[in-house]
């Protein structure tokens, strides 16, 4: 692996700790930027399986709606956390639900996404607060830096 692989391939490690000091966690950086790769390697042993990725969906022009059964997946799964992928992609009323099922189910929410989340943050973080949950922002600010950034701590 060369240097500037074996870097790429740390960066977000340099804040991981943050994931289990948070209710929520958002993991931004922009396309390519080994988000989803990070969110995989939480599993650690454990067979992995995003909960939800809706991009292809998306992309094509599909409803990212999360469907019934998919609800129905995110609580039966046995895992500590809810991983969902390119979180900027699904609308406000399912990032909403899935902060309740965390809450019902608890479990830690862990959301990777670009920086157009920014607009659901107002209502993102109302609902932590109602839930008194603690949310952190992992950012990735240049191909070299991450920063974590605590958004809310209500508990």
């Amino acid at each position: 692996m060369d240097s500037v692989a074996y870097r790429e391939n740390m960066l977000w490690h340099k804040i991981q700790n943050q994931l289990k000091l948070h209710d929520i966690s958002l993991i931004v950086g922009p396309n390519r930027s080994d988000k989803t790769k990070f969110l995989v390697e939480q599993y650690g042993d454990m067979h992995f399986a995003i909960d939800i990725s809706k991009a292809t969906l998306a992309y094509c022009g599909g409803d990212t709606t999360i469907t019934d059964a998919e609800w129905q997946q995110i609580v039966q799964r046995d895992y500590p956390f809810i991983t969902v992928d390119d979180a900027h992609l699904l609308k406000t009323t399912d990032l909403l639900k899935l902060i309740e099922v965390a809450v019902e189910t608890k479990k830690r929410l862990y959301m990777s996404c670009n920086e157009t989340i920014v607009s659901d943050l107002p209502a993102l973080l109302t609902h932590a607060k109602k839930h008194r949950l603690s949310v952190v922002k992992l950012d990735r600010l240049t191909a070299n830096d991450v920063c974590a950034w605590v958004l809310a701590e209500f508990g």
